[in-house]
């Protein structure tokens, strides 16, 4: 009885705190430290379609995004073009300005061109009822001619968007110039200017160029000087942009600055008379 007694005070031992010296001391790890496996940083926010708060990504889904939400939309817009030589001289000024219904169902755009190098004119094209109707005025002669109607009658059966004389969403300029830019800066603008855009919008800044030939129209034998910044909207709304640049064109220097403006997309109250 008295050997089992003991056997049974030995296992309770081994089971209480006060017994560790029988397990013998904790092992020590000899002062070595655990390093902790590097974090991974997270990736870049996105921003819009093809943009993040790193930069550029994809210009063709920008330029689609852009598409189809003006298309959907009705909206303003004002673009204008400056071509200047070194010594002050207007060459060019091309200023295009146009009121939109949703799905272009119906619109009116107009531009004018002035300067020592174009023909002034003034050309103005009105989508309504089906029908687009195109003034060409050149001093004090105005041509008008039917460009498109949806029955066939007098001119082809065009979609309104195929009527215009010009690409209304500026969708292949804005895909150039945001190839063409170094995109440096991709920032949320201040509360009073997303309150302008009625969205979170973002500032695109680019410090120069990194393919200079995407900026001019038309080909030319130097770029240089490049600057650029744009407005996007969360959608992808490219709501605007500025670029100045100069080109040498048969070895004449020129400045030339660009800029594009929608607004009230969404909210427009277009005046179609």
């Amino acid at each position: 009885m008295h050997g089992g007694v003991a056997a049974v005070a030995v296992a309770c031992c081994l089971l209480t705190a006060g017994c560790t010296g029988l397990i013998g001391p904790a092992q020590s790890t000899g002062g070595a430290t655990v390093t902790p496996a590097p974090v991974p940083p997270e990736p870049p926010a996105r921003v819009a379609p093809g943009l993040t708060e790193a930069g550029v990504t994809d210009t063709n889904a920008l330029a689609r995004a852009h598409v189809q939400q003006l298309g959907n939309a009705s909206y303003t817009l004002r673009h204008t073009r400056t071509v200047e030589a070194a010594d002050g001289t207007l060459r060019l000024r091309e200023v295009t300005t146009g009121e939109f219904g949703p799905n272009y169902r119906e619109f009116v755009a107009v531009r004018t061109l002035t300067g020592a190098s174009v023909s002034e004119r003034t050309i103005r094209t009105r989508w309504s009822e089906g029908r687009a109707i195109q003034e060409t005025t050149v001093g004090n002669t105005t041509r008008r001619a039917i460009v498109a109607d949806g029955r066939g009658i007098g001119a082809p059966p065009l979609p309104p968007r195929e009527a215009l004389f010009f690409e209304p969403t500026f969708n292949g300029r804005i895909a150039a110039l945001f190839d063409g830019a170094n995109v440096t800066g991709v920032t949320r603008t201040r509360e009073e200017v997303m309150q302008t855009y009625r969205a979170p919008v973002y500032r695109v800044e680019a410090d120069g160029a990194t393919d200079r030939s995407k900026f001019p129209v038309v080909p030319a034998e130097r770029v240089g000087d490049v600057g650029f910044t744009a407005v996007v909207g969360p959608s992808g709304v490219v709501y605007g942009y500025g670029t100045q640049y100069t080109v040498v064109r048969n070895g004449t220097t020129l400045h030339i600055t660009e800029s594009l403006r929608y607004s009230d997309v969404g909210s427009a109250d277009p005046d179609f008379s």
